[in-house]
Protein backbone atom coordinates (compact mmCIF):
# COMPACT_ATOMS: atom_id res chain seq x y z
CA UNK A 1 0.00 0.00 0.00
CA UNK A 2 2.82 2.27 0.92
CA UNK A 3 4.54 1.90 -2.11
CA UNK A 4 1.52 2.61 -4.30
CA UNK A 5 1.10 6.01 -2.22
CA UNK A 6 4.53 7.03 -3.21
CA UNK A 7 3.71 5.96 -7.27
CA UNK A 8 0.80 7.88 -7.09
CA UNK A 9 2.79 10.90 -5.03
CA UNK A 10 5.61 10.64 -7.86
CA UNK A 11 3.47 10.75 -10.48
CA UNK A 12 1.48 13.49 -9.39
CA UNK A 13 4.86 15.18 -9.09
CA UNK A 14 5.52 14.79 -11.93
CA UNK A 15 2.29 16.24 -13.73
CA UNK A 16 2.68 19.30 -11.95
CA UNK A 17 6.34 19.65 -12.75
CA UNK A 18 5.50 19.13 -16.71
CA UNK A 19 2.23 21.29 -16.43
CA UNK A 20 4.65 24.40 -14.64
CA UNK A 21 7.24 23.80 -17.88
CA UNK A 22 4.30 23.93 -20.12
CA UNK A 23 3.06 26.93 -18.14
CA UNK A 24 6.92 28.57 -18.08
CA UNK A 25 7.26 27.90 -22.37
CA UNK A 26 3.83 29.64 -22.76
CA UNK A 27 5.22 32.58 -20.85
CA UNK A 28 8.68 32.36 -22.63
CA UNK A 29 6.95 32.49 -25.97
CA UNK A 30 4.41 35.04 -25.05
CA UNK A 31 7.33 37.44 -23.86
CA UNK A 32 9.48 36.97 -26.93
CA UNK A 33 6.57 37.37 -29.63
CA UNK A 34 5.44 40.60 -27.54
CA UNK A 35 8.97 42.20 -26.91
CA UNK A 36 11.69 40.63 -28.37
CA UNK A 37 11.31 39.06 -32.05
CA UNK A 38 9.36 42.26 -33.44
CA UNK A 39 12.57 44.05 -32.42
CA UNK A 40 14.84 41.59 -33.36
CA UNK A 41 15.40 42.50 -36.99
CA UNK A 42 17.20 40.03 -39.26
CA UNK A 43 19.42 40.75 -41.60
CA UNK A 44 19.04 38.33 -44.66
CA UNK A 45 22.03 37.84 -47.56
CA UNK A 46 20.32 36.50 -50.55
CA UNK A 47 22.20 36.03 -53.67
CA UNK A 48 20.02 35.78 -56.91
CA UNK A 49 21.45 34.57 -60.22
CA UNK A 50 19.28 36.26 -62.92
CA UNK A 51 20.39 35.06 -66.91
CA UNK A 52 19.58 38.15 -68.23
CA UNK A 53 21.65 40.33 -66.34
CA UNK A 54 24.03 42.29 -67.80
CA UNK A 55 27.88 41.67 -66.66
CA UNK A 56 27.99 45.36 -65.65
CA UNK A 57 25.60 45.04 -63.13
CA UNK A 58 27.46 41.73 -61.64
CA UNK A 59 27.38 41.61 -57.85
CA UNK A 60 24.82 44.47 -57.33
CA UNK A 61 23.63 44.99 -53.93
CA UNK A 62 19.98 46.04 -52.83
CA UNK A 63 19.05 47.09 -49.72
CA UNK A 64 15.29 46.02 -49.64
CA UNK A 65 12.88 47.86 -46.91
CA UNK A 66 9.19 46.87 -47.00
CA UNK A 67 6.37 46.72 -44.70
CA UNK A 68 7.57 49.75 -41.94
CA UNK A 69 3.76 50.10 -40.61
CA UNK A 70 4.66 53.43 -38.73
CA UNK A 71 1.61 53.58 -36.24
CA UNK A 72 0.66 52.27 -33.00
CA UNK A 73 2.32 49.27 -32.98
CA UNK A 74 5.93 50.34 -34.91
CA UNK A 75 7.79 52.85 -33.35
CA UNK A 76 10.22 55.38 -35.44
CA UNK A 77 13.37 53.69 -32.97
CA UNK A 78 12.47 50.65 -35.30
CA UNK A 79 12.64 51.98 -38.22
CA UNK A 80 15.77 54.37 -37.48
CA UNK A 81 16.85 51.12 -36.27
CA UNK A 82 16.53 49.26 -40.24
CA UNK A 83 18.03 52.54 -41.56
CA UNK A 84 21.16 52.27 -39.78
CA UNK A 85 21.46 48.56 -40.42
CA UNK A 86 20.74 49.27 -44.38
CA UNK A 87 23.41 51.67 -44.24
CA UNK A 88 25.92 49.48 -42.21
CA UNK A 89 26.05 47.34 -45.25
CA UNK A 90 26.76 50.02 -47.63
CA UNK A 91 24.40 49.13 -50.42
CA UNK A 92 24.92 49.93 -53.94
CA UNK A 93 20.59 50.89 -54.01
CA UNK A 94 17.86 50.90 -52.29
CA UNK A 95 14.09 50.09 -52.56
CA UNK A 96 11.18 50.11 -50.38
CA UNK A 97 8.23 47.73 -51.59
CA UNK A 98 5.38 49.97 -49.97
CA UNK A 99 3.17 50.12 -46.66
CA UNK A 100 5.28 52.69 -45.33
CA UNK A 101 2.17 54.05 -42.46
CA UNK A 102 -0.85 52.43 -40.71
CA UNK A 103 -2.76 55.18 -40.00
CA UNK A 104 -2.81 58.88 -41.31
CA UNK A 105 -0.83 60.08 -38.27
CA UNK A 106 2.29 58.37 -38.68
CA UNK A 107 3.00 60.18 -41.71
CA UNK A 108 5.22 62.61 -40.14
CA UNK A 109 7.86 64.74 -40.86
CA UNK A 110 9.95 62.98 -38.40
CA UNK A 111 9.58 59.60 -40.35
CA UNK A 112 10.55 61.67 -44.39
CA UNK A 113 13.43 62.60 -42.05
CA UNK A 114 14.78 59.06 -40.55
CA UNK A 115 14.05 57.94 -44.17
CA UNK A 116 16.24 60.13 -45.60
CA UNK A 117 19.26 59.33 -43.86
CA UNK A 118 19.43 56.01 -46.76
CA UNK A 119 22.31 56.35 -48.28
CA UNK A 120 23.13 54.53 -51.69
CA UNK A 121 25.17 55.40 -54.21
CA UNK A 122 22.45 55.15 -57.08
CA UNK A 123 19.57 56.19 -54.93
CA UNK A 124 16.49 55.16 -53.17
CA UNK A 125 13.20 53.85 -55.15
CA UNK A 126 9.69 53.06 -53.69
CA UNK A 127 6.58 51.69 -54.51
CA UNK A 128 3.17 52.52 -52.55
CA UNK A 129 1.44 49.86 -50.80
CA UNK A 130 -2.22 49.14 -49.79
CA UNK A 131 -2.18 50.23 -46.13
CA UNK A 132 -0.34 53.69 -47.94
CA UNK A 133 -3.28 53.72 -50.50
CA UNK A 134 -6.30 53.18 -47.56
CA UNK A 135 -4.29 55.52 -45.31
CA UNK A 136 -3.63 58.69 -47.88
CA UNK A 137 -1.15 57.90 -50.82
CA UNK A 138 -0.89 61.46 -51.12
CA UNK A 139 0.60 61.93 -47.95
CA UNK A 140 2.43 59.37 -48.27
CA UNK A 141 3.92 60.49 -51.84
CA UNK A 142 4.67 64.40 -49.84
CA UNK A 143 6.54 61.93 -47.48
CA UNK A 144 8.58 59.91 -49.81
CA UNK A 145 9.52 63.36 -51.61
CA UNK A 146 10.46 64.84 -48.47
CA UNK A 147 12.63 61.68 -47.48
CA UNK A 148 14.21 62.12 -51.05
CA UNK A 149 13.01 58.69 -52.18
CA UNK A 150 11.63 58.30 -55.78
CA UNK A 151 8.51 57.18 -56.02
CA UNK A 152 7.84 54.76 -59.08
CA UNK A 153 3.97 54.48 -60.14
CA UNK A 154 3.58 52.36 -63.45
CA UNK A 155 7.65 53.85 -64.22
CA UNK A 156 11.00 53.32 -64.13
CA UNK A 157 14.51 54.86 -64.18
CA UNK A 158 17.17 53.70 -66.20
CA UNK A 159 20.53 53.46 -64.25
CA UNK A 160 23.77 52.55 -66.25
CA UNK A 161 27.03 51.11 -65.68
CA UNK A 162 29.92 50.80 -68.10
CA UNK A 163 27.75 50.96 -70.81
CA UNK A 164 25.32 48.52 -69.53
CA UNK A 165 22.14 49.45 -68.81
CA UNK A 166 19.71 48.55 -65.87
CA UNK A 167 15.88 49.65 -65.23
CA UNK A 168 14.43 49.76 -62.14
CA UNK A 169 10.70 49.95 -62.51
CA UNK A 170 7.29 50.19 -60.07
CA UNK A 171 4.36 49.37 -60.41
CA UNK A 172 0.95 50.33 -58.62
CA UNK A 173 -0.59 48.33 -55.80
CA UNK A 174 -2.35 44.99 -56.53
CA UNK A 175 -5.64 45.95 -54.03
CA UNK A 176 -5.98 49.38 -54.46
CA UNK A 177 -4.31 50.71 -57.40
CA UNK A 178 -4.15 50.10 -61.06
CA UNK A 179 -0.61 48.04 -61.96
CA UNK A 180 0.19 48.51 -65.13
CA UNK A 181 3.73 46.78 -66.56
CA UNK A 182 3.49 48.09 -70.09
CA UNK A 183 3.53 51.68 -69.30
CA UNK A 184 6.31 50.71 -65.95
CA UNK A 185 8.81 49.47 -68.95
CA UNK A 186 7.86 51.52 -71.66
CA UNK A 187 10.93 52.36 -73.71
CA UNK A 188 13.17 50.24 -71.98
CA UNK A 189 15.64 48.82 -74.16
CA UNK A 190 16.02 45.43 -74.84
CA UNK A 191 19.14 44.37 -73.56
CA UNK A 192 18.96 46.70 -70.41
CA UNK A 193 18.46 44.45 -66.95
CA UNK A 194 14.96 44.59 -65.28
CA UNK A 195 13.78 44.98 -61.81
CA UNK A 196 10.16 45.18 -60.50
CA UNK A 197 9.24 46.86 -57.63
CA UNK A 198 5.59 45.99 -56.73
CA UNK A 199 4.12 45.44 -52.80
CA UNK A 200 2.10 42.62 -53.52
CA UNK A 201 4.05 39.20 -54.49
CA UNK A 202 0.66 37.76 -56.17
CA UNK A 203 1.03 40.15 -59.28
CA UNK A 204 3.74 37.63 -60.65
CA UNK A 205 0.68 35.35 -61.37
CA UNK A 206 -0.83 38.17 -63.03
CA UNK A 207 1.31 40.12 -64.66
CA UNK A 208 1.23 40.24 -68.41
CA UNK A 209 3.79 37.98 -70.97
CA UNK A 210 5.80 40.72 -72.01
CA UNK A 211 7.74 42.79 -71.43
CA UNK A 212 10.21 40.51 -69.73
CA UNK A 213 11.15 41.26 -66.15
CA UNK A 214 13.97 39.58 -64.98
CA UNK A 215 13.61 39.77 -61.13
CA UNK A 216 10.17 41.35 -58.95
CA UNK A 217 10.88 42.87 -55.49
CA UNK A 218 7.82 42.23 -52.58
CA UNK A 219 6.50 42.09 -49.50
CA UNK A 220 3.06 42.81 -48.33
CA UNK A 221 2.79 38.83 -46.19
CA UNK A 222 4.81 39.64 -43.32
CA UNK A 223 6.11 36.12 -43.77
CA UNK A 224 2.86 34.93 -42.00
CA UNK A 225 3.78 36.81 -39.00
CA UNK A 226 3.48 34.55 -36.27
CA UNK A 227 4.68 30.90 -37.27
CA UNK A 228 3.52 28.08 -34.71
CA UNK A 229 6.08 25.11 -34.91
CA UNK A 230 4.51 21.97 -36.40
CA UNK A 231 1.35 23.49 -37.93
CA UNK A 232 3.07 24.86 -41.36
CA UNK A 233 0.79 27.03 -43.45
CA UNK A 234 -2.15 26.55 -40.26
CA UNK A 235 0.37 27.91 -37.93
CA UNK A 236 0.14 31.41 -39.91
CA UNK A 237 -1.16 34.30 -38.42
CA UNK A 238 -1.55 35.78 -42.33
CA UNK A 239 -2.00 32.43 -43.64
CA UNK A 240 -3.68 33.74 -46.25
CA UNK A 241 -1.03 35.83 -47.78
CA UNK A 242 1.65 33.62 -46.28
CA UNK A 243 3.83 30.97 -47.03
CA UNK A 244 5.34 33.45 -49.65
CA UNK A 245 8.63 34.62 -48.21
CA UNK A 246 12.52 34.40 -49.36
CA UNK A 247 12.72 34.01 -53.12
CA UNK A 248 9.70 32.34 -54.94
CA UNK A 249 9.82 30.79 -58.43
CA UNK A 250 6.87 32.08 -60.65
CA UNK A 251 6.45 31.03 -64.28
CA UNK A 252 6.79 34.96 -65.45
CA UNK A 253 10.01 35.53 -63.38
CA UNK A 254 11.56 34.68 -59.66
CA UNK A 255 10.27 37.12 -56.73
CA UNK A 256 12.20 37.98 -53.69
CA UNK A 257 9.63 38.22 -50.53
CA UNK A 258 10.55 40.03 -47.87
CA UNK A 259 9.06 39.40 -44.15
CA UNK A 260 9.06 43.10 -43.63
CA UNK A 261 9.95 45.34 -40.43
CA UNK A 262 6.65 46.01 -39.34
CA UNK A 263 3.29 44.32 -38.26
CA UNK A 264 -0.55 44.89 -38.82
CA UNK A 265 -3.45 43.25 -36.74
CA UNK A 266 -1.63 42.07 -33.51
CA UNK A 267 1.37 43.79 -32.17
CA UNK A 268 3.41 40.30 -31.95
CA UNK A 269 5.78 38.48 -34.12
CA UNK A 270 6.59 34.62 -33.40
CA UNK A 271 9.17 32.26 -35.29
CA UNK A 272 9.42 35.08 -37.74
CA UNK A 273 11.48 37.92 -37.27
CA UNK A 274 11.36 41.07 -39.07
CA UNK A 275 13.47 40.97 -42.23
CA UNK A 276 15.99 43.58 -44.18
CA UNK A 277 17.19 41.48 -47.29
CA UNK A 278 20.63 42.76 -48.90
CA UNK A 279 20.19 40.92 -52.23
CA UNK A 280 23.29 40.38 -54.55
CA UNK A 281 22.60 39.99 -58.11
CA UNK A 282 24.89 37.38 -60.34
CA UNK A 283 24.74 37.59 -63.94
CA UNK A 284 24.23 33.82 -64.95
CA UNK A 285 26.06 32.94 -68.34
Amino acid sequence: MKSLKSRRRVRRGLLTATGSAAVGNAVGALVAALLIEPRWIHVTRPTVWLPDLPDGWDGLRIAHLTDLHHGRMVRLGLITEAVRLANAESPDLVVLTGDFVSRPGAITTALAKALSKLQAPLGSYAVLGNHDHSTDAGGVREMLAAAGIRLLENSHVLLARGGDLLAVAGVDDLWFGVPHLASALRDVPPEAGRLLLCHNPAYARRMPPVPRVDLMISGHTHGGQVRLPMLGRRGQLLRLLAPQEGLVRRRRCPVYVSRGIGMVGLPVRFNCRPELPIITLKAQS
